[in-house]
C-alpha cells in the first residue's frame, strides 16, 4: 500500500442511496426493457475522442482519495433506495452490507457484499460508496482502485452529478471484476475523460452537447457504483486520483507575459456598479408575482465597497452556493486585440478553510456581428423589479428563445482570503451551449474569440452551499498573453467533433 494517506477532503457518513433508474444505462437492448427507459434516452459517447489515442504518458498519483486505514472499523449503510417499501427498507442490511474490515495490523479495507436476492427492481446501477472529493483539480485524468473479489462477480463504475448547465449525471465506462480472475488483488482504472456516459435527468443547455465532460463540471463527490447483476463479496483497498498529462495544472503568468489591452471596469466610479448585474438560467413564469423557483435560488447580493487591492473601490458579490443557476454578471463588450481576461479579485467563504472555487461563463455573439445582445428583452416584468427575489436578467432557454448567442465555461480554485491576479486565457474556455447563429460554435466546439464576448458571469458552485461565497473584484481587464506561455488550457478538452 502507498505511504500516502487519505486526506479528508470530503467528510461525513457514506451516502449510499442508489442511482435512479434512468441514470447511466448503457445503450443495449435490455436497457429499454423497463417503462422508465421508454421516456429517457441515455447517451453513450466516447467523449468525442474521434479515434484520438488516449495519453501515452505514464500515470502519476495526484492524491490517495481513500485507503480506509484511518476509518472506524464496522458497518456503513447498506445499499438502499427511498422508493423501496417499508419492509424492504427495514431489511436492507439483509440484501447488502458495506463495512470497514481489518486485513492485517494497521491495514484495513472496505468490504462490499451484495446478495443474490438484492432487490434491483428496474434500477440497473446503485451508489455503493462515497469516494470524494466534490471538486477535481484540472490535472485529474483517471481513478485507480485496488480490489479483490472474494466470491462472485461485480460490475463497477464511478461518477456523480455535474453542474446544472452541464450533463445532468456522468459516469465512466464500467469495469468487470470476478472471482474467476483469480485470488490476487487487481488494479482497475477508470478514465475521467474518455468513453463517458451521461443521462438527461435535468438536461437543459447540455441536452444536445456533442461532448461529455466530467472533471471540469463535477458537482457532488465521486461515487462508486455497482451495476446489475453484481453479487458476491468485494474488497476495496486503495483509491487513487491519477494524472496522465491530459489535463494540466492552472497556468501562472509572469507580469512580463501579460500585456494590458484595455480596462473593462475598475469600480472607481459609482456608475461602474451599473455594469454589474445578476442573471438566472432556469425557466421562470412571469405571469406569477415575483418568486424564487427554489427557496435558496436567490440573486447574489451586489454592492460597491471602499476597499481594493490596486484601486480604492471594488465590486462585492455575496452568494450562498446552490445549484448553478444564479449568477453575477459584468457587461464586458469584446475586444479583438485580447486573448484573455484578467481579474484582480479575492474569494472568501465562511465555512471552507483554504480554497474557494468559481465557475466562470462568458456570453458571446458571433465575432464581428454589429447586433448587440438584447439585454433589455431579458429583464423581468416591471412589477418584479423592486422585489429582492428578482434577478436583473433571465437567461433561461425559454426567455432567450429566438436569439443567437453562446456561452463558454471555465473553472478556477483560488486561495481563500488572498488578493489574486487571475488570468483566464480564451483557450481555457469550452463552449457549453449555443443557439441560433451560434449553434455551430457549440456543435463544433469552436474556440473562444474575445471580440465576440458580451459579458462575463460567475457562480459559487454547489459544493459551497453550506456557507456564503464572497467575491470581491477590484478590476476586470482585457489582456494579451503569448501562445508560448503554455499551458493555455487546464481541464482536458475534447477534440472538435468531426
Amino acid at each position: 500500500m502507498s505511504l500516502l494517506r487519505f486526506v479528508a477532503i470530503f467528510s461525513g457518513d457514506e451516502c449510499l442511496t442508489p442511482v435512479t433508474s434512468h441514470i447511466y444505462q448503457p445503450l443495449m437492448p435490455s436497457a429499454f426493457a423497463s417503462a422508465a427507459w421508454r421516456s429517457v434516452l441515455l447517451l453513450l459517447v466516447a467523449s468525442a475522442t474521434n479515434g484520438v489515442a488516449f495519453s501515452a504518458e505514464p500515470s502519476r498519483v495526484l492524491s490517495v482519495l481513500r485507503d480506509f486505514d484511518r476509518d472506524q472499523p464496522g458497518p456503513l449503510q447498506p445499499l438502499k433506495h427511498h422508493t423501496w417499501n417499508a419492509t424492504t427498507q427495514a431489511n436492507a442490511a439483509n440484501y447488502s452490507q458495506v463495512e470497514i474490515v481489518l486485513l492485517a495490523a494497521e491495514e484495513q479495507a472496505c468490504k462490499l457484499t451484495i446478495g443474490a436476492d438484492f432487490p434491483w427492481g428496474n434500477r440497473d446501477e446503485y451508489r455503493a460508496l462515497t469516494i470524494g472529493p466534490d471538486y477535481l483539480p484540472p490535472a485529474a485524468d483517471a481513478l485507480r482502485l485496488r480490489v479483490k473479489v472474494l466470491r462472485g462477480k461485480f460490475t463497477l463504475a464511478v461518477g456523480s452529478p455535474t453542474v446544472y448547465f452541464g450533463h445532468s449525471d456522468v459516469a465512466t465506462t464500467t469495469r468487470e471484476v470476478s472471482k474467476a480472475d483469480g485470488d490476487e488483488w487487481q488494479t482497475i482504472e477508470f478514465s475521467l475523460h474518455h468513453n463517458l456516459r451521461r443521462n438527461f435527468r435535468r438536461a437543459r443547455f447540455g441536452e444536445k452537447s456533442p461532448v461529455i465532460y466530467y472533471t471540469r463540471w463535477i458537482q457532488e463527490p465521486l461515487y462508486l457504483y455497482v451495476d446489475k447483476p453484481s453479487a458476491g463479496e468485494l474488497l476495496i483497498d486503495q483509491i487513487e486520483l491519477l494524472t496522465k498529462g491530459e489535463g494540466q495544472p492552472f497556468p501562472t503568468f509572469t507580469p512580463d507575459q501579460v500585456r494590458p489591452v484595455a480596462t473593462i471596469v475598475d469600480f472607481e466610479k459609482e456608475t461602474d456598479l451599473q455594469q454589474a448585474f445578476t442573471f438566472f438560467q432556469d425557466p421562470i413564469d412571469f405571469t406569477k408575482p415575483a418568486y424564487a423557483v427554489r427557496p435558496d435560488w436567490l440573486p447574489p447580493k451586489l454592492d460597491r465597497l471602499a476597499v481594493g487591492h490596486t484601486g480604492l473601490h471594488s465590486l462585492r458579490s455575496q452568494q450562498r452556493g446552490t445549484e448553478e443557476t444564479c449568477f453575477t454578471g459584468i457587461h464586458a463588450p469584446g475586444n479583438k486585440e485580447a486573448n484573455a481576461l484578467q481579474l484582480t479579485l479575492k474569494l472568501d467563504h465562511d465555512r471552507l478553510e483554504s480554497e474557494v472555487a468559481l465557475d466562470f461563463l462568458v456570453y458571446v455573439t458571433l465575432p464581428g456581428n454589429s447586433a448587440r445582445f438584447p439585454w433589455q428583452r431579458f429583464q423581468p416584468p416591471e412589477l418584479w423589479r423592486s422585489s429582492p427575489l428578482a434577478f436583473t436578467y433571465y437567461l433561461g432557454q425559454q426567455q432567450t428563445k429566438g436569439e443567437s448567442y453562446a456561452f463558454y465555461h471555465t473553472r478556477r480554485s483560488l486561495p481563500k482570503g488572498a488578493w489574486t491576479s487571475l488570468v483566464l486565457p480564451g483557450d481555457d474556455f469550452i463552449c457549453a451551449y449555443g443557439q441560433g447563429d451560434c449553434a455551430n460554435l457549440f456543435q463544433s466546439q469552436s474556440p473562444l474569440k474575445c471580440d465576440g464576448i458580451q459579458a462575463i458571469g460567475f457562480v459559487a458552485p454547489y459544493r459551497q452551499r453550506y456557507g456564503t461565497t464572497t467575491v470581491t473584484i477590484d478590476e476586470l481587464s482585457w489582456v494579451q498573453v503569448p501562445s508560448t506561455a503554455l499551458p493555455r488550457h487546464t481541464y482536458w478538452q475534447a477534440p472538435p467533433p468531426k
